[in-house]
């Protein structure tokens, strides 16, 4: 068994745990209020480390192990930055030079001080890896061959970021959120360099932050198991110890958290949290927060009836939206139509489309097909709902004359389809990467970049143009009315007939409290600071 914390404060942090947890709690106990045991898939589990994990269940778990400089939080229903290890910061009137006051008084577990010289090392170490999630960054003109130059230590507490162009300032602090910027000990991590490698293997299963959690252990396909951290700066977490079992099959979690052996199943379907909720499971609450993306159908403007704005306008007048999102997502699923989610700064609740069937046959008749086509229409399986939306699809355009081909298949391969402009209709879903409207414009309205337009082969020169206009945007209000300008263009002209905004959803046991606030930001940034477990 590897375990995750550093041999140099091993002996010291079991004496810690031994004062936070003097038995050692089984994995079945969730009577335990010590110990929160969590029912979930972690086969998508590749590593821990924060400057190279890109996939949600994994940064979920860095965001127990880690701070940053600055962190997400709910206010009035919006998403807004607030201060981490970063206890204020101001911009330079060049708009690209920022700098960060670091908050004085944080330990890392080894007792090392969280100061300048800790940011600095993990911020230049991300940069230097160029790792998946770097691209963000590059963006904003911090890349591996300038990170001694774009990030500097001022002082023992002060940090400079200079960025590549006057930037919209509320997106570089986005961006500053991701996983990627971890503060991590840099004693800890140059005691694990192999090779130039700047301890990547050895930080896939273990820490070095400064968070509520650290990680003892993970067990491939069996359990992830994170204690807390009794230096942590805001406290010891009412909850010690944190067991996330790996169950793949929802039934199987359902099963396990029916007869108490976990406190939280993390994947089950939307059927089965219907019928949980139906049956009103004594035991049992389930809890639902705005997630951080959309599903969507994309339109191949490559291939020629798709290539007429009407036609495309047509299918997004054809489609029932509400047999889809009450019918199939049994409610879960959040009326939307342009691509800036709920919460988001320039969120547009513009909702024009409705199924109009007549109106839907005319439009078609306008692009030059009055009599309809054939389509093909691919999408990813198994999956939890795609088949049956891309069902409710095929039947509503048939009412119009459109005849759908669906055609499923493993993701990946579906996915490199895709990816090549390989399709004509597409059912899929975005995720966001972080929590700014730019994260959304580029990929639907810039077809510059290899993204979602360029997929479906649309490229229009004034979404360009306000895509980029947007992220340099300075001022909040301006950049708002940037935002409803594109989505609205986006939402006739562009290739996209968005269906939901996605939600996330737990269910969990009653004894289980917190837990809504703990997930308010969904798995963007998942508190486990905030729950408790209260006997019964």
């Amino acid at each position: 068994m590897r375990r995750g914390i550093a041999a140099s404060s091993l002996g010291a942090f079991l004496v810690l745990a031994l004062v936070l947890f003097p038995s050692v709690p089984s994995i079945g106990g969730p009577v335990d209020p010590s110990t929160l045991v969590v029912g979930q898939n972690t086969g998508i589990l590749i590593t821990l480390d924060p400057a190279v994990v890109f996939e949600v269940e994994g940064a979920v778990i860095v965001d127990q192990l880690y701070d940053k400089l600055v962190e997400l939080e709910l206010v009035d229903g919006k998403i807004r930055v607030v201060p981490e290890v970063a206890e204020s910061w101001t911009l330079a009137p060049d708009g690209r030079t920022w700098t960060f006051k670091i908050r004085r008084g944080m330990k890392f577990p080894s007792g090392r001080a969280v100061d300048a010289e800790a940011v600095v090392y993990s911020l230049r170490r991300m940069l230097r890896l160029s790792r998946p999630s770097v691209y963000m960054f590059n963006e904003l003109g911090l890349t591996k061959e300038n990170a001694e130059t774009a990030v500097k230590a001022l002082d023992p507490y002060t940090v400079q970021l200079v960025v590549g162009q006057p930037f919209a300032p509320d997106l570089v602090l986005a961006i500053l959120t991701f996983p990627a910027t971890a503060v991590l000990d840099p004693g800890v991590v140059e005691q694990h360099i192999r090779e130039g490698e700047l301890a990547v293997d050895w930080l896939k299963d273990h820490s070095a932050g400064s968070g509520p959690y650290i990680l003892m252990r993970w067990e491939r396909n069996e359990v992830v198991d994170l204690v807390a951290n009794a230096t942590y700066w805001r406290g010891i977490p009412p909850v010690k110890r944190i067991l996330i079992r790996d169950i793949p099959e929802p039934s199987a979690q359902r099963i396990a958290l029916e007869r108490g052996d976990i406190d939280v199943a993390w994947n089950l379907t939307p059927t089965m949290r219907q019928e949980i909720r139906a049956a009103k499971t004594p035991g049992l609450a389930i809890v639902r927060v705005p997630g951080h993306g959309m599903e969507y159908l994309g339109m191949n403007v490559k291939y020629a009836p798709l290539a007429k704005e009407q036609v495309r306008e047509a299918i997004r007048y054809a489609i029932d939206y509400r047999a889809i999102q009450e019918g199939i997502m049994r409610g879960e699923g959040i009326p939307l139509q342009t691509f800036v989610p709920r919460g988001y700064l320039g969120y547009n609740p513009y909702m024009p489309f409705k199924q109009d069937l007549d109106k839907a046959r005319k439009l078609l008749a306008e692009g030059g097909y009055p009599n309809g086509f054939e389509v093909e229409l691919i999408h990813s399986a198994p999956h939890p709902y795609r088949g049956d939306i891309a069902v409710v699809i095929q039947n509503e355009l048939a009412k119009i004359g459109v005849k759908v081909k669906i055609v499923s298949g493993a993701a990946a391969t579906m996915l490199a389809k895709y990816r090549e402009q390989g399709h004509q209709l597409v059912l899929w879903g975005w995720g966001v990467d972080y929590p700014d409207p730019d994260a959304l414009a580029k990929p639907f309205a810039d077809g510059t970049i290899r993204q979602l337009a360029w997929r479906n082969a649309w490229m229009d020169p004034k979404a360009t143009d306000l895509t980029k206009k947007a992220m340099l945007e300075r001022d909040p209000a301006r950049r708002v009315a940037i935002y409803k300008e594109l989505t609205e263009l986006v939402a006739h002209k562009g290739p996209f007939a968005i269906l939901f905004q996605i939600t996330n959803n737990w269910v969990i046991r009653t004894y289980v409290k917190g837990f809504e606030e703990a997930a308010a930001l969904g798995t963007f940034h998942f508190d486990y600071t905030k729950i408790s477990k209260v006997r019964q």
